[in-house]
């Protein structure tokens, strides 16, 4: 049986990623634990980088993860030189930093045309 106090800080402790508001600033990021063991807390910005943006996080001294999907939500890959010199395969977040978002580098998701069958403007 597992100890009531440990059960009540499950959710807590949960490997999985979630959006939470950074205890400084306010602002909402991306929380999650970093390694499977001996994990440490993480705090990144909730907005996908692009290639550019990636380059600019890590001159600022920021470390980047991967947001990987799981079979219990998603989680947080540090992402070292290895994999950072490969192409990418996930989503790729920088680390938070209170007040300095990197917004230029945003990577934006595409969007489904939307397909207009009738003589109608689609505006």
């Amino acid at each position: 049986m597992t100890a009531a106090w440990l059960q009540a800080r499950r959710a807590e402790w949960a490997r999985a990623a979630n959006l939470k508001p950074c205890p400084s600033c306010k602002a909402t990021v991306l929380a999650g634990l970093d390694a499977d063991h001996t994990a440490m807390p993480v705090r990144c910005d909730p907005t996908p980088l692009t290639e550019m943006g990636e380059a600019v996080a890590l001159l600022q001294d920021r470390t980047t993860y991967d947001l990987l999907p799981t079979k219990t939500g998603r989680e947080l890959h540090e992402r070292t030189p290895h994999f950072i010199s490969k192409p990418r395969r996930y989503q790729v977040f920088a680390t938070h930093k209170c007040n300095n978002p990197l917004i230029a580098f945003i990577q934006h998701t595409e969007q489904k045309a939307t397909v207009h069958n009738d003589d109608r403007p689609p505006f």
